[in-house]
């Protein structure tokens, strides 16, 4: 513990630590999978350093890991607010760091409270109050202003042995483990030692190693869903228009034959073809004259034609995905993206109008029960953009719905890493519900996901095309499907109250030793 000691004699130098902690964290997810496994040394790292420290010293290093967590992890957010809301650089410089400013209270809440009431329990509560604190402040930021469940811990196990689990207890649950069972080996370990117990709890350490190694091989074999006997041929077409041409008038006839000719070519004769969302940067009655035509002759030969769009309904309007022909049903994006979709606190923020400008940006959001399209005999569920991050609300398209289906417009984030993260969140979804995930973007990545997580095609980054796949729908629910976030949820409070239950009983046994008259010499 030499070094552990070096470091919080020189409080900088520790910060600085923790901050490239965070940094290196943020590069274990998508596209840096292969780092994955990093992430439990690096958390077992940030544990160790915020452990000893006071409340005050606690929040201050948690800040710093969480300013290089999120400052590397979601920096994208400028390319948005700069390139496509035409924002001046100033004011996205101004509001991205605004953003994860805000981002970085979570993890400083975290410690400070941690190192809080740390000292008032026995040690073998210390990792569950630590585990216990950081998912309910996760829980909390997916739920806050619309929440922004990003880089959620689990993620950075989407496609490790430990992301087998997804299906059992979803992200949040892995995210907590991870925090767990390291952090607790080590305190174990440490205070064994100090008790002369080092052999036991080595024991017991070794155990719960081994059980972990044991049990996650044999649950990856756990089906709880099963295939059907059916398949469903698709088309992701992908026409890789620049974010700043796309809602160009001048450049809608051209779009509308980029994707009308990548849904002709080849030979495959296709069940279902797909296009991104706002493929049609228009409203749908607009192109109806020349779409109607090219989906009905599709129609003929039994190829439906899925494309996002938006739709007008009175006074409001919806980032929508619609059947271009036949039935034409009609699926409304329901959870808006704050800024990008809709302006939050508008009274106050009704100035920033005049410095920056998103197309589309104040739209309604879908309402009614969420039901699944019927394509080919199949139930297809739908999510728009972002939609699928949020694995509570993707609950509500099964079991009804046989296989996913994302359409999404990640040019908004530009092309190092919110597109991969974002394809990495589509693959956690089809582990976590056990469903086929087909997920449709403009500029890439495009992919079929079937519902092990595993990409089987793909339409790289930055390419215009098509690819043909195969899907396999599958009925049946997983246990994570049955109970969604509830049980960590129910966990982590369960651990709160307990913790404060034995740290009221603590401090009144303190209150009565205090009180004890003091024997004579």
């Amino acid at each position: 513990m030499n070094l552990a000691n070096a470091l919080r004699r020189s409080p900088w130098l520790m910060r600085i630590c923790l901050f490239i902690a965070g940094s290196a964290l943020a590069h274990t997810f998508a596209p840096f999978e292969q780092f994955a496994l990093l992430s439990w040394l690096i958390l077992l790292y940030f544990y160790w350093q915020v452990k000893p420290l006071s409340p005050k010293q606690g929040a201050i290093a948690g800040w710093f890991f969480g300013l290089g967590y999120f400052g590397f992890g979601v920096n994208w957010v400028y390319n948005s607010i700069y390139m496509f809301g035409e924002a001046v650089a100033p004011l996205a410089v101004a509001i991205t760091a605004l953003f994860v400013l805000v981002m970085t209270v979570f993890p400083a809440v975290t410690v400070g409270l941690f190192c809080r009431w740390r000292d008032r329990i026995n040690w073998t509560w210390h990792a569950l109050l630590f585990a216990s604190l950081w998912v309910l402040l996760e829980l909390a930021r997916g739920k806050i202003m619309g929440g922004f469940p990003w880089i959620l811990l689990g993620y950075s196990q989407t496609t490790t042995p430990v992301g087998a689990l997804a299906p059992f207890i979803g992200v949040y649950t892995i995210g907590f483990l991870m925090l767990l069972i390291l952090p607790f080996c080590l305190d174990a370990l440490v205070a064994g030692k100090a008790r002369g117990r080092l052999k036991s709890m080595g024991g017991l350490v070794a155990l719960l190693l081994i059980g972990v190694g044991v049990s996650i091989p044999l649950l990856s074999h756990v089906a709880f869903t099963q295939p059907k006997e059916t398949q469903l041929s698709v088309r992701l077409v992908q026409a890789n228009i620049a974010q700043e041409l796309k809602f160009s008038r001048e450049r809608l006839q051209s779009s509308i034959e980029q994707y009308t000719d990548l849904s002709l070519q080849g030979d495959n004769k296709v069940d279902l073809i797909i296009w991104p969302e706002t493929a049609i940067p228009t409203y749908f009655r607009n192109v109806d004259s020349v779409l109607l035509p090219f989906a009905e002759r599709l129609l003929e030969s039994g190829t439906e034609v899925l494309s996002g769009g938006f739709y007008h309904d009175g006074n409001q309007t919806f980032n929508s995905v619609r059947q271009l022909g036949g039935a034409q049903a009609l699926y409304k994006k329901r959870h808006l993206v704050p800024f990008g979709e809709y302006m939050p606190f508008r009274f106050l923020l009704n100035g920033l109008s005049a410095f920056m400008e998103i197309p589309m940006s104040d739209l309604g959001a879908g309402t009614g029960p969420n039901l699944p399209m019927k394509i080919h005999g199949e139930t297809i569920g739908m999510s728009i953009c972002y939609e699928d991050v949020f694995g509570e609300e993707m609950r509500d398209l099964v079991p009804a719905s046989t296989v996913l289906v994302n359409v999404s417009n990640d040019a908004w984030f530009g092309e190092k890493i919110a597109p991969f993260q974002h394809q990495q969140k589509a693959q956690m979804r089809a582990r976590e519900l056990g469903r086929p995930l087909i997920r449709v973007t403009n500029t890439g990545v495009s992919s079929v996901i079937d519902y092990k997580g595993v990409i089987h095609e793909t339409i790289k980054h930055g390419v215009s095309g098509y690819v043909d796949a195969v899907v396999t729908p599958r009925t049946g629910t997983t246990l994570y499907a049955r109970t969604g976030n509830w049980p960590i949820f129910i966990l982590g409070m369960l651990v709160l109250l307990l913790v404060f239950f034995v740290s009221r009983k603590n401090d009144g046994r303190k209150h009565l030793d205090s009180n004890q008259p003091i024997a004579n010499p």
